[in-house]
């Protein structure tokens, strides 16, 4: 008995053999992706520069009462009239954005938003607290601080307050803080 004659059509990829040329083509994938990665790298942290930072729980009760403390823990260095501080109350339903930074004593032209924060020299300290067109820079170890007002906004053990560092040079968000309030 004879065997009909293979054509065109009836050749075929073994399985072993698709699953090779699947491989093969990940494979291929991944070194073009990487490659181009690679080429970028360089301009990845371009968009601005790179914090990390840290925050402890703000006091609703008590002498220090209010007070946000932002600290800058590793990173670059940052000019303070670069930065705007966002300030979120979501359980009040308040947001507010401190600029213009540094200054000596905050005033009603140091912030756009809602009124949440004590004004005059108790109302900030840290990198921002310095003579208005000093050259004040944010580095490592330096902190970002500001009290919110109890009286315009009482906060309450629970509740939350979201810190958001705006580089306004590159407009990228340096570091968020969720920070929530205690006793």
């Amino acid at each position: 008995m004879r065997g009909r004659a293979l054509g065109a059509a009836d050749r075929a990829i073994s399985r072993e053999g698709m699953a090779a040329l699947g491989f093969g083509l990940t494979v291929l994938m991944i070194g073009v992706t990487g490659g181009l990665l690679m080429q970028t790298g360089d301009s990845l942290s371009d968009g601005g520069p790179i914090l990390s930072t840290s925050s402890e729980p703000v006091h609703a009760t008590g002498p220090t009462s209010g007070w946000v403390r932002i600290s800058h823990e590793s990173g670059d260095a940052v000019d303070v009239a670069d930065v705007d501080v966002v300030v979120s109350l979501p359980d009040h339903d308040k947001r507010a954005r401190l600029h213009g930074l540094p200054t000596e004593r905050l005033t009603q032209n140091d912030y756009s938003g809602n009124h949440i924060f004590t004004r005059g020299r108790a109302g900030v300290d840290g990198a921002i607290a310095a003579p208005n067109g000093s050259d004040a820079r944010l580095e490592a170890s330096d902190e970002v601080a500001f009290r919110i007002e109890q009286r315009r906004v009482p906060l309450e053990p629970g509740q939350r307050v979201t810190v958001t560092l705006r580089h306004t040079e590159s407009e990228t968000r340096l570091a968020r803080e969720r920070i929530d309030v205690v006793e």
